[in-house]
Order: structure tokens, then C-alpha cells, then sequence
């Protein structure tokens, strides 16, 4: 069987026996730090050990979340953390920094690592890339398809690389192209990156188009998503664990869920799909995986929990309440001390059902004093008897799950010599036990086979179960008592145990020599904190139109970033055409050096079709390169590759690990405050790539594959204009407005509401060893692309700090938004408290 992980969520030891008693082959869980949920109960240390001895001893693994993103002054506990985690033996550890993964690959190897679907690794050569950089598994990003999928299981087995593929089978769906949402940290403080998201995504947000009203509602809030319809399709497509998300969720939430598909995946009759849409959903998806199209993954009417839809009130006579039943495909038997709720305009409201006067498979007849109208829709959200059953997976048990086989041998002095074996992963464990003057000469009734048998076979609060019992060379005329028997078994099963537990913790002698490179580094690390580089940055700007270039000419600028992926509306124009803009472009620079920005979330087939279009115009000598945001570009195109900004360079070590990826320059997260900036740069060592930051721009928050079909009117939002956009507006907060465009995949792209402005802290940000200052003059024109520059070009020669605060008030004053400082200043605000 391929699909041979079902892997669950905990938030908290409570909920973690819950997952690993419903049936969860692997629970990944997260420590009080470095978790993508901070605001989660988390586990303590010792927690978490107790977390791996109890799964373990029950048949399970615990993955643990190292997945926010760190900077330097982290990066010795960060690493003393994991150490600590491999000391304890959990199974793996899930990552989304680029530097965690080098760190790891050449301090801590022998603990499995798997890259966090905040990676963002979607094309073969990225996974490729995880492969050569000891990771043993890709949690693919929800968007990936099971085309896509299908297609990356087969040429990992084509090319005999050994990585597992994981996907996201049932929860909550992130808006954002691989949960890279960038929103929530500009704009409150609190990161998605850190775990700390404030989900504007569920908010309500009205959208409009040149001035009038184009949809409203909970534009950005995705249904649920659920596969418990495409087990087959998934297992087929070369999946290996199907992982249920929910740490931020309650025992009652992961024990449906978990027992559920538990019991699909084994094929079980059960009422297992009624019980998923019994606890939190927003109404469920296939997904992207399974080939659901944008409108029919959002859900804009409503952001919260619905449940189990039963049918229309079509009368009421009294208290009494006649329902329709209309769901026949998902039947419902109601039981009192069930929860029901009441839809109607949008609005629910819910009752625990005391009085059930009738139902059959037509309709349900219900007493009920609640005021309520014809028309309304009823759905189900609780059901007792499910919650009841729920409750035997609270109590913390030890379920036989290791078979073992036993071979007892008595010598002629009646002493026993019993050899024990069973199998963890594919691998032998055996030892011998001795019992020595046990036995003796029986003087009345001599002990049996079947007596010995049953009592060894009373294997129950241990992971074992007795498989096989060979008898050799058993006297027929000798005794012992039962409880002697007893402890035989007690002492042949504490023995396995401990060294079942062992078998999954490192060896001493592996630990001791991790530590010893450990502590060197950490010791090298603290007593090196680098030093500022010298060097005077020079100005690189992103554009997306052509005619910026005529705006450009005359600056001495580094490189011109184009970005035209939003001036198309669907691949084969863009395709068609963007080899000559891409050639004009590059004539109309020169001699500045021109690169191509590839659209966010390519695919493999894309990228190398890219990558044969930079051939075709080297043949006719134009020399251009490329900026994309996945590792393994190298693997594909031979010209010059820089990384883009959602590859989140943190520290210095994601620096060196995506320099050797190839990459020639990186830009440095806007998410960073100066001082992490500054660290991160005087900290880094490879002198063959250049480190770049951007100081002027509408940052963009969000890529999402919504293209904004399906609104809450059921009408489809189409814009026919290249380089049009729309305006989401947050309809509580008004003056949070952002700009939606589209690029040729209709991805939308989401550009901050605010003007990301540090050109009063200039002179400071230029003595910081950058090679590359960055203006974002996308979606802006050629006059403001020209004063900008302007500005910067000026504000980079020695300006006091009136001259730089007067720039200021100058680029407010054409600025199309308001301007702030982002997170340079205070960092992400919410780590502060």
C-alpha cells in the first residue's frame, strides 16, 4: 500500500492521545517555539518526550514543526532545540527555512527532515533539489494537482531518488499560493511565518472595479477542504502519508476526523463522511488537488461553521416545525442532544434538540419554541452519540501492535532459554531471555504447553502481541507456579520494550559525536559575529511595463527586474509574445543588465519552456536572466538565476544554502527589521552572491490561484484590459485597500495597501554591505518610476537627515497610497509582547 500515512494534528497532549488512539499512524506536533501556530497550547520538552514514548510504544510516529522562519540571533536555539528533539527520538522534524535545512544536513543528518509545504517546493526540480539536500520528504503545496503529483512520483521513480510525498487531505485551506501570505505580518505585525496569523483572509471584504461594486462578502475565505471522496485517486497518484491539519482544533474536531478516515482508508462501513460534516467545516472542497476550480474552492458567502446540511423548513404549525429532507445522498438520523442551527438571509442561529416528534426518510418533525420561518435551511452541527463514542479515545492506553514470536528451549538441568523476535520497520529485533532454577521435577500435576501458552499470551498494556510459541525440548514432567510464569512474560516484554524505544532513539555514541560538531560550531558561531562589508550599493528597480525603461535611462542602476507575467490573460499569449518584449526590453537597458521575473508557482513545463526561450535569444544575441522563487532553477536554465523575495532569506545560512542552489543574488524578507537585516548580512560569508533589499514599493502580500469567479451573485469577475486591476477593501477597516491583478495563469496577485518608504533611513541601510537597494516601481508608470529614482539616486549621496525627511513628504506627495516604514523599524510587532 503506498498511502501508508495517516497523519494527524495535536495542539496539545490531551488531543495528541486522542490522534494516536483514533488510529493516527503519525502525529506532528510543535514545541513552544518554532511552530507555525504560536497560539497554540504546544508542547513542553519533556511533553514531547513523553509524546514519542507513548506514540511509539503504540505503533506511531511524532513529526515535530520547526517551520517558522528564523533569524541569526535565533540560530544557536534553534539548533540546541533540535539537537534536544533528535536526543529524544522523534521520527522527523518539518521545516520550512532554507538555512534549518543546510544546518541540519551537516550537524544533525541522521534526523529525518521534512520540507514544510511552506517551502513552497511545486516543480520536480525543486523536489529534486530536497532530494540532493538530505530531505526525506516534500509536503507538497495544497495547489499541486494529482496530475502533477502523478507525474513527480514517476520520475522520482524513474530517476531512483527515495522521497516520500505528502499532501493535505482534510482542513483548512490557506488563500495564499503555498501559505506564503505576507498580509497579515504588513499589516498587523503578527506573521504567518512566525505562526502568528491574524487570518484577514476570513474577513469580509467588498471588491471593486474602476469605481463600481463587483462582489461582496467573504471574498478571501476558502471552504474546508475534504478528499474523503479521492483515497483511491491520492494512493494511486503515489502519496505516502495523507495529512489532516487542525492543531489550532479541540479533541472532539481531531478524534472525527482522525477516526474517519482512519476507518475509509481501511475500507470500514461506517457513517465516517456524515461525522466530518458533523464538527468545524466551512462547507468542504476537493481542492485544487483533485481539480476543483477556484469558485467552487472559496467560499465567499460565509466564513464559519455550517455543518451537515438536512433539508428546508416547510412548515410551521405551532412549536412544531415540519423539515424537508433534501440531503439524501448523506442520510441523518436525529437523536436528542443533538445541535441543529437555523439558516436564513445569511444568518444562523442553534438549538440542542430536546423534542423530536417524528422523521422518516421524507421529513423530520421537531418541537422547538424558537422563532422561526419558512424557507429556512437546517443543517445538523453536533451530534451526541458521535461525541459519546469520541470519549473511549481520551483514556491513554497501550494497544497491541508488534507481533512477536517466542522459541523456548530447556537444557537437561530444567533451566530455560527463550529466544524473543519481532520486526520495527522492516528491521529484526531479537534477544535471549535465561530462567534459571525455575523449573523443577513435578511432584503431582506437571505444568502443560496450553498452560504456559495462555499465560504468556496476557500481553495486554504492552505494544505486544505473542505470535507463535515454539516448545523445545519441553520436559513432559515438570512444574512451576503460576506466578513464576508471570514473570517470565513481565520480564521478556520489559526487555522488548525498552528496546523497541531504543531502537527509535539515536545510538549514544551518534549523539555524542553530534554534539561534539554541534558545540564547535556554536562555539565558532558566537566568537565570529562577522563584520560590515564595505561596499556602496547601487539602485535595481522592478517594472512591469516597457516604457519604465525610457524613465530608467540615464540612472546607473544594477539590474532592471521585469515583471510582465500580469500584462497577459492566459498562457498562449503570453507565450506567444513575451520572446520579443523580452528582447526589446533588453535592448532598450542596455547596458544595464535586464532580467526576466518568472511567474510565482511555475511549473517544470513551464520553466523549461522559459528556459528554451533565453536559448532561442542567445542564438540571436541577447543575453538575459532569470529571477524565480524555487530552488533547483539551476537545474533548468543556464543563464544568470536570482531569487526572488517569497524564497524568504532570513539568515545567513539560507543564504549559503540557496548560493550553493546557484542562486547569484537573493533579496533579503521585507518581513525583517534592520538590525536582522544587518545581522544576517555581516554574518554571511559567500562572497560569490550578492545580497539585495528592497526599500521602495506596494509590496506584494499575496499570490492566490482565486481568480475571483464564483462571487457571492454566482457572476464570474473577468478583466479584458491587460494591466487592469480591481480594489479589495476591507469592509470593516475601509482604509485597507489593496490592488488585484491578474497574471497569464489568472493568478491573482495582491498588492499591499501601503507604500513600503525607508528613504529616511537611507544612510544607514547603505552601510550595510548590500550590493542592491531595490525600487518596486511595478504597476506605477513612467513618470513616478522616473521620480523615484530621482529621489534614490540623490538620497544615496550623503543627505542629512532633513534632506531625506523632506524626500519623504516629496514621495507622499505622488505617491498613489500611503507609505510606512514596514517592519524595518520595531520587527514584527507581536513577537514584542
Amino acid at each position: 500500500m503506498v498511502l501508508e500515512e495517516l497523519l494527524a494534528p495535536a495542539g496539545s497532549p490531551e488531543v495528541l492521545t486522542i490522534a494516536v488512539n483514533a488510529g493516527a499512524d503519525a502525529v506532528y506536533i510543535a514545541g513552544q517555539n518554532y511552530g507555525a501556530r504560536a497560539y497554540a497550547k504546544n508542547f513542553t520538552i519533556e511533553e514531547i518526550e513523553k509524546a514519542v514514548e507513548y506514540a511509539h510504544l503504540n505503533g506511531s510516529k511524532i513529526h515535530v514543526t520547526v517551520n517558522t522562519l528564523v533569524n541569526n540571533s535565533e540560530i544557536v536555539d534553534v539548533m540546541q532545540y533540535l539537537f534536544k528533539l533528535y536526543q529524544i527520538g522523534v521520527d522527523a522534524v518539518i521545516v520550512q527555512d532554507f538555512g534549518l535545512i543546510w544546518l541540519l544536513k551537516t550537524f544533525i543528518p541522521d534526523l529525518e527532515v521534512h520540507a514544510s509545504t511552506q517551502m513552497g517546493l511545486n516543480n520536480y526540480a525543486s523536489i529534486k533539489w530536497a532530494a540532493q539536500n538530505n530531505i526525506k520528504r516534500v509536503v507538497l503545496p495544497r495547489e499541486v494537482t494529482i496530475e502533477q503529483i502523478k507525474q513527480t512520483a514517476e520520475q522520482l521513480k524513474k530517476d531512483d531518488i527515495d522521497m516520500d510525498i505528502e499532501v493535505f487531505g482534510h482542513g483548512a485551506l490557506c488563500y495564499c499560493v503555498s501559505g506564503k501570505c505576507y498580509m497579515s505580518s504588513y499589516n498587523s505585525g503578527r506573521s504567518g511565518n512566525r505562526g502568528a496569523c491574524a487570518q484577514p483572509c476570513r474577513r469580509e471584504y467588498r471588491l471593486k472595479y474602476r469605481g463600481y461594486n463587483i462582489g461582496n462578502g467573504y471574498l478571501l475565505s476558502t471552504h474546508d477542504l475534504a478528499t474523503y471522496n479521492n483515497l483511491k485517486a491520492i494512493e494511486d497518484a503515489g502519496v505516502k502519508s495523507l495529512k489532516l491539519e487542525g492543531r489550532m482544533k479541540s479533541g472532539d474536531y481531531i478524534g472525527t476526523i482522525v477516526n474517519s478516515y482512519r476507518n475509509l482508508i481501511d475500507g470500514n462501513e461506517g457513517d465516517y463522511k456524515k461525522d466530518l460534516h458533523l464538527v468545524f467545516n466551512r462547507q468542504f472542497t476537493n481542492g485544487y488537488m483533485m481539480g476543483d476550480k477556484p469558485g467552487d474552492v472559496m467560499g465567499r458567502g460565509h466564513s464559519g461553521h455550517e455543518g451537515l446540511y438536512i433539508g428546508d423548513i416547510i412548515d410551521i404549525d405551532g412549536t412544531k416545525v415540519t423539515i424537508e429532507i433534501k440531503n439524501k445522498e448523506i442520510p441523518v438520523i436525529l437523536e436528542p442532544g443533538d445541535g441543529i442551527a437555523f439558516k436564513y438571509n445569511g444568518k444562523i442561529k442553534g438549538i440542542y434538540l430536546e423534542d423530536i416528534v417524528k422523521q422518516d426518510e421524507n421529513e423530520i418533525i421537531i418541537n422547538t419554541t424558537r422563532l422561526l420561518k419558512v424557507g429556512t435551511e437546517v443543517f445538523i452541527s453536533y451530534s451526541k452519540s458521535t461525541h459519546d463514542y469520541l470519549k473511549q479515545f481520551e483514556k491513554e492506553t497501550i494497544r497491541n501492535n508488534v507481533a512477536i514470536s517466542l522459541s523456548m528451549t530447556w537444557d537437561e538441568k530444567l533451566n530455560l532459554f527463550t529466544k524473543v523476535e519481532y520486526h520495527l520497520d522492516d528491521e529484526l529485533i531479537n534477544f535471549r531471555h535465561k530462567t534459571l532454577d525455575k523449573f523443577e521435577k513435578a511432584k503431582n500435576k506437571p505444568v502443560t504447553e496450553e498452560v504456559i501458552e495462555k499465560q504468556l499470551k496476557k500481553t495486554g498494556g504492552t505494544p505486544f502481541y505473542i505470535e507463535n510459541i515454539r516448545f523445545n525440548n519441553m520436559p513432559n514432567d515438570i512444574f512451576i507456579p503460576i506466578s513464576e510464569i508471570n514473570q517470565i512474560r513481565r520480564e521478556i516484554l520489559d526487555t522488548a520494550t525498552e528496546l523497541l524505544l531504543n531502537h527509535q532513539t539515536p545510538t549514544k555514541k551518534s549523539v555524542k559525536a553530534v554534539r561534539k560538531n554541534l558545540t564547535k560550531f556554536i562555539e565558532d558561531y558566537r566568537d565570529n559575529p562577522g563584520k560590515i562589508k564595505n561596499k556602496n550599493p547601487k539602485l535595481s528597480i522592478f517594472i512591469d511595463d516597457l516604457s519604465q525603461i525610457r524613465a530608467a535611462s540615464g540612472f546607473d542602476l544594477k539590474r532592471i527586474y521585469f515583471d510582465g507575467n500580469c500584462h497577459y490573460n492566459n498562457p498562449d499569449d503570453y507565450y506567444e509574445n513575451i520572446k520579443e518584449t523580452l528582447k526589446k526590453g533588453s535592448l532598450m537597458a542596455a547596458p544595464t543588465e535586464f532580467v526576466w521575473v518568472l511567474s510565482s508557482f511555475i511549473s517544470q513545463q513551464d520553466a523549461i519552456r522559459c528556459n528554451e526561450i533565453i536559448k532561442e535569444l542567445e542564438d540571436e544575441g541577447i543575453i538575459i536572466s532569470v529571477m524565480g522563487d524555487f530552488p533547483g532553477m539551476s537545474e533548468i536554465f543556464d543563464c544568470p538565476i536570482y531569487g526572488n523575495h517569497n524564497l524568504n532569506v532570513w539568515n545567513s545560512f539560507c543564504i549559503h544554502d540557496l548560493n550553493a542552489a546557484g542562486f547569484k543574488s537573493l533579496i533579503l524578507s521585507c518581513e525583517l527589521s534592520g538590525d536582522e537585516i544587518r545581522e544576517a548580512v555581516m554574518r554571511n560569508h559567500d562572497r560569490n552572491i550578492e545580497l539585495e533589499m528592497i526599500v521602495n514599493g506596494n509590496l506584494e502580500v499575496i499570490v492566490s490561484k482565486d481568480d475571483f469567479t464564483n462571487l457571492n451573485d454566482g457572476k464570474d469577475f473577468i478583466i479584458s484590459n491587460d494591466a487592469d486591476y480591481a480594489t479589495l477593501e476591507d469592509k470593516k477597516r475601509k482604509k485597507f485597500k489593496y490592488k488585484v491583478f491578474f497574471d497569464y495563469n489568472r493568478q491573482s496577485h495582491i498588492i499591499n495597501k501601503d507604500c513600503l518608504c525607508l528613504i529616511e533611513e537611507i544612510n544607514e541601510i547603505k552601510k550595510m554591505g548590500l550590493d542592491s537597494l531595490i525600487l518596486d516601481c511595478r504597476y506605477s508608470n513612467e513618470k513616478y518610476t522616473s521620480q523615484i529614482l530621482s529621489i534614490y539616486t540623490e538620497g544615496l549621496k550623503n543627505k542629512t537627515s532633513e534632506e531625506l525627511t523632506q524626500y519623504k513628504y516629496d514621495i507622499m506627495d505622488f505617491s498613489q497610497s500611503y507609505i510606512n516604514k514596514g517592519n524595518y523599524i520595531e520587527g514584527r510587532l507581536h513577537e514584542n509582547s
